[in-house]
């Protein structure tokens, strides 16, 4: 067998700066072509011509050696786009997949230049510290762009268009803001909602609320699946898209309190007691998108002025300024209701297990770090206790001993 002939490259200064030439294949245009190509090595302030060599050296290795098709050479880019999301959409829920795209829409104008067999570390660095430098993103969405970036490299290096360990896995978060703080609603805010608006939005907030279900599992809740007082949770609904929940452990049942009970009994008189379908239907009978009542009702009953109760659009000049009724609480989304049922159960003295359970989470962390939301008031009032703890318990003065007196 012919032996495949090593390229050395060639080193040269530039500019005050190093480079190094070499040859490689690249796919463009559906075409695969062997190019000249040109890799900035370093500073020559930085490091001596033989330091240079060096540093060629080693990147020419991970190209000599290269067990990698030349069909592979593919821009990250055209990888992500042509291989990654095909395979995505196999795999993952619809609105998963959606927010990768969103993800990547952001992330894209910073890859531009990359080339998925050539990159390391380093190059993931750059890009996770130039999007930092912009000031758009804040720790939370640096992370899912972290985990995005692993998942690709992780089916480049499946599908033979990467050879080595992950270069995603050693990079570092760069230091940014932090993410806003997520609301959590109260059982006031609940019950004023509850009563503000009319039903069925009502009843869909009471049932969100009371059983801590996601958007998508509340849309897809059916009254074939409410049975001795528990909801089986067996589908969620996306963009009219029917799938699996989210997890396994998603499927499990959650209880219904009798007060929950009442009020979906009332809606279920009011639908004629349907013994089948979705809970919450539309005018064709197909489950209802939650969005659609915040917007036609939820928001038009909470966002009222509080002199006249009539909405921003509808208020005219009456003899007083619009002014919104803050004595209603306003309207934070439903993963609100999901965070504040795990925060109300905590607070009653649910262990951090027991509500993972109930909210049907693979794992507690994730119920502990996202969902629980203890209030300032319960750290206060736990201060307080400390300082009547300590007003009420007497220690009886100790008398100075010689030392003491010597050394004050």
């Amino acid at each position: 067998m012919k032996r495949r002939r090593e390229q050395t490259g060639t080193v040269y200064k530039k500019g005050g700066v190093w480079y190094l030439r070499y040859s490689d294949f690249r796919v463009e245009d559906g075409q695969l072509q062997r190019k000249r190509l040109c890799k900035q090595l370093g500073a020559v302030a930085d490091m001596t011509k033989q330091k240079a060599r060096d540093e060629a050296k080693t990147f020419l290795a991970t190209i000599n050696g290269s067990a990698l098709q030349p069909q592979t050479a593919v821009s990250l880019v055209g990888f992500v786009d042509d291989t990654y999301f095909p395979r995505a959409e196999q795999d993952l829920r619809p609105s998963t997949l959606q927010g990768y795209k969103k993800l990547w829409a952001v992330l894209e104008p910073f890859c531009q230049e990359l080339w998925i067999r050539d990159i390391r570390t380093a190059h993931i660095q750059v890009v996770l510290d130039s999007m930092a430098r912009t000031g758009r993103f804040n720790k939370l969405s640096m992370k899912h762009i972290k985990a995005f970036l692993s998942g690709v490299f992780r089916l480049a290096i499946q599908q033979d268009y990467y050879a080595g360990e992950n270069p995603v896995r050693e990079s570092s978060l760069p230091k940014v803001r932090k993410a806003s703080e997520t609301h959590a609603h109260s059982l006031e805010e609940v019950l004023l909602m509850v009563d503000a608006v009319p039903e069925p939005a009502s009843t869909m907030i009471a049932t969100a609320a009371l059983l801590g279900v996601r958007r998508g599992e509340l849309r897809g809740l059916r009254w074939e699946n409410y049975r001795d007082d528990e909801f089986m949770i067996t589908e969620s609904v996306w963009n009219g898209i029917s799938t699996e929940p989210k997890t396994e452990k998603s499927k499990a049942p959650i209880p219904v309190i009798p007060k929950l009970a009442g009020i979906l009994a009332r809606h279920r008189k009011a639908q004629n007691s349907p013994i089948s379908g979705p809970v919450f239907p539309n005018g064709a009978g197909h489950a209802a998108d939650p969005d659609s009542f915040v917007r036609r009702v939820i928001l038009p009953a909470l966002d009222v002025c509080g002199h006249c109760s009539k909405t921003k659009e509808e208020h005219t000049a009456e003899g007083h300024k619009y002014e919104r009724n803050d004595v209603l609480p306003k309207w934070r989304g439903w993963h609100a209701f999901r965070r504040g049922l795990a925060s109300v159960l905590y607070g009653l003295g649910a262990d951090d297990l027991t509500v993972q359970r109930i909210l049907r989470h693979s794992k507690v962390t994730v119920t502990r770090e996202h969902y629980i939301k203890t209030p300032d008031a319960k750290a206060q009032s736990a201060m307080q206790k400390l300082e009547t703890a300590l007003n009420d318990t007497y220690v009886t003065p100790r008398k100075p001993t010689s030392i003491t007196k010597a050394v004050m």
